[in-house]
């Protein structure tokens, strides 16, 4: 008669299953999270000066940078006359440029703008107190 029962061997072999959907949604919790982060808009020094604007219902912004690549809504235009087409005639529009952007991209934009009948135009700078 055996009072103590049979001991059962150890488990020898480990599910991996768990692990590699913990390590899949991690991946995927990462990929998603960096896209968001990286997407956006695009990050520009403007200079110092100027005073507040006034916000309306919809603000058209456009973003130069100082390789001369205007930004609006998330696409890239390297021509001005093919963004009039898409720019809205009647609403203002302001323009945040690079402080490192030269003049001839800038004065390029605003001189196209200007023909093709905008005329409420202004330029984005970083308020000073």
């Amino acid at each position: 008669m055996q009072i103590r029962e049979k001991k059962k061997g150890f488990i020898a072999d480990i599910s991996l299953s768990p692990i590699l959907d913990l390590s899949l949604m991690l991946v995927i919790f990462l990929a998603v999270t960096t896209e968001f982060i990286s997407g956006g808009e695009i990050k520009v020094q403007v200079p110092k000066g100027g005073a507040a604007i006034s916000s309306s219902s919809q603000i058209v912004k456009l973003i130069v940078d100082k390789w001369g690549k205007i930004y609006y809504k998330g696409k890239v235009y390297s021509d001005p006359a093919k963004l009039v087409s898409v720019l809205p005639k009647d609403e203002n529009i302001y323009i945040k440029a690079d402080k490192e952007t030269p003049y001839l991209y800038v004065f390029t934009l605003l001189d196209t703008l200007r023909k093709s009948g905008i005329k409420k135009v202004s330029l984005v700078g970083q308020r000073v107190e």
